[in-house]
Order: structure tokens, then sequence, then C-alpha cells
């Protein structure tokens, strides 16, 4: 099973990454609690199956984009959430 971690962990961070997107286009339109806990809890499992799998490809390739996501969300919406929460952000 912690051969295959890497690729789980790949697909769902690409999955993350879709749902965000959708979210950002508004293709899909969840309320605000289900997105945050939806994002963080991808981005947490992502990273933690990336963490645990073998050293190799995948790895490299989940871990790097996990971080990668879990920055950028951090940075786009929870940042901008603190810093704007009083004008209806």
């Amino acid at each position: 099973m912690k051969k295959y971690l890497g690729v789980i962990s790949f697909a769902l961070i690409i999955l993350v990454i879709c749902f965000f997107a959708g979210n950002i286009t508004q293709v899909i339109d969840p309320g605000v609690t289900t997105f945050r806990v939806l994002m963080i809890c991808g981005i947490i499992i992502s990273f933690s199956f990336s963490f645990l799998s073998e050293k190799g490809l995948w790895r490299k390739l989940a871990l790097g984009l996990s971080i990668f996501v879990g920055f950028v969300y951090f940075m786009a919406v929870e940042l901008m959430r603190i810093i704007f929460q009083g004008n209806g952000f």
C-alpha cells in the first residue's frame, strides 16, 4: 500500500485543485464552511499520504504540489479572509 500512496496523493491534490478552480469560476457553489473544510481536509490528507509514501518521483511531485497548493490556499483564501473580514469577504 505504501507504494501507491504517492499516486493517490497526487490524484487527491489534483482533485483539490479542480475543486478550487470550480469554485472560483462558480461552476459549483458550495457554502463557505463546506469549501473551507473540503479544501483543508484535502490538503492535509494529500500532504500526509505524500509524506508517508516511499521515496521516488510520485512522492516528490505530490509533496511539492501539496505544499504549493496549501500555500496558495492560505494566501488566497485564509489570509484575505482575515484582512478583509469586516468588508463582507
